[in-house]
């Protein structure tokens, strides 16, 4: 038998020792995972050169009858009557990518001890889009249990799937409390069928709410007190199409008793405008009223008469303010113009004494009643009248025109003779 393969002996079967034959070892290359064989004794009978290629090192500790502890045990118990068993092994060698191989254990009744089959899958893959899943859920569960605002997660029949500290201390709620529990538990009875409705259209995909919504709903804490929320939800999708609605809630009640101040502010300051204007109004009737009664006034001590065809009179009676003056000469040269008027006689009888600005005023009056081709008359000067207009810069002496009489009567008289 020196030129044939010698059999082996166990038990009752024999196994070559050129064992696997050709056509099981093409069988083993043609699967898509790395296949090595051992016998009872954890003794390497084969490897496929895939389990070679994937697993370099575990392949050398399996030629050297070095197994990791983890496998050995896992082997073991498989050669215990256990029907199989598995673990992830990953191993890292210099200059290559970390690599992740699933060894899955299986008996292989070859003798009447079991041998074992010994599957390698790479599923680096997998564990790298696992961990980085898990790592990305860790680290998104910190910040939503750090963030300020209340975030939730409803499912498609509008319950609590998960839900952040901050929407707990809002809500007065424990975790545990709401989840499970319809979306309704949380909000005033008048809010419930108007959030439903919004959360099935965000669902179904479709409406104005289809994508992301906002909405300001009044929830309802445990203790049964009431908060306004502003709500921004979105739907989530996750594996085999499965719907979720991801929302925030931030607490508005101050914003909103703020603005509801606003707004009884601004309605007290219309109050009080709509009050303003009403006085404005009643003083504005009251002042042109005033203004009536002081022009009345006005005319009465300071009527313009025409005594004769081309000849005015005007009895000054009270002080000559400036603001008297300019009015009183507005009215008297209308009246020059409107009745053609070639005299004026202007008695200061019932005036007892005039000031530098009366005086002034009147040489302004006089002034004006000689630049229409009037002849200005000036009646009943008292002493005290002639000395100031004389002592002022209101000096009459420089206006040609100008005629004085020592009363009325004469000053009648001399327009009788001049018309």
């Amino acid at each position: 038998m020196s030129d044939e393969a010698q059999p082996i002996v166990e038990g009752q079967k024999t196994v070559p020792t050129d064992w696997p034959d050709p056509s099981v070892a093409a069988v083993f290359m043609a699967l898509p995972d790395g296949v090595a064989v051992l016998d009872g004794a954890l003794t390497l009978r084969y490897h496929s050169p895939l389990f070679a290629a994937k697993l370099p090192d575990l392949l050398v500790q399996l030629q050297n009858g070095r197994l990791p502890s983890e496998l050995s045990a896992a082997m073991s118990r498989v050669l215990g009557g256990a029907a199989q068993g598995s673990l992830l092994y990953e191993q890292s060698i210099s200059g290559m990518a970390p690599r992740t191989c699933e060894l899955s254990i299986k008996p292989l009744h070859l003798t009447a001890e079991p041998w074992l089959l010994l599957f390698a899958r790479d599923v680096s893959e997998r564990v790298w889009r696992e961990r980085a899943q898990r790592e990305s859920e860790s680290l998104l569960g910190a910040i939503l249990e750090t963030c300020g605002v209340g975030l939730c997660l409803w499912d498609h029949r509008h319950r609590f799937v998960s839900l952040n500290r901050a929407f707990c201390e809002q809500a007065g709620f424990r975790p545990e409390e709401l989840v499970g529990r319809p979306l309704a538990k949380v909000l005033a009875t008048e809010e419930v069928e108007r959030a439903q409705a919004l959360f099935s259209e965000l669902l179904a995909g479709h409406g104005k709410s289809a994508g992301s919504q906002s909405i300001e709903l009044r929830f309802r804490r445990k203790d049964g007190s009431l908060f306004d929320g502003a709500v921004a939800a979105s739907v989530l999708l996750r594996d085999e199409g499965r719907r979720f609605i991801v929302g925030s809630v931030m607490d508005i009640s101050d914003r909103k008793e703020k603005q509801l101040e606003l707004v009884e502010r601004a309605m007290e300051l219309q109050r009080e405008a709509e009050s303003k204007n009403q006085l404005n109004a009643q003083l504005s009737e009251k002042l042109a009223l005033i203004e009536r009664q002081h022009q009345q006034i006005l005319d009465l001590s300071a009527p313009i008469l025409d005594v004769f065809e081309g000849v005015l009179l005007l009895p000054l009676i009270g002080s000559l303010d400036d603001a008297r003056a300019r009015a009183i000469t507005e009215r008297l040269l209308c009246a020059v113009v409107s009745h053609r008027a070639k005299l004026v006689l202007l008695d200061l009888t019932a005036v007892d004494s005039l000031d530098r600005e009366s005086a002034s005023a009147l040489r302004r009056m006089l002034t004006a009643i000689e630049m229409l081709g009037s002849r200005p008359i000036l009646t009943g000067i008292n002493p005290q009248v002639a000395v100031t207009l004389t002592r002022s810069d209101a000096d009459l002496r420089d206006l040609a025109m100008v005629a004085t009489l020592p009363d009325l009567k004469a000053g009648v008289a001399y327009c009788l003779r001049r018309r």
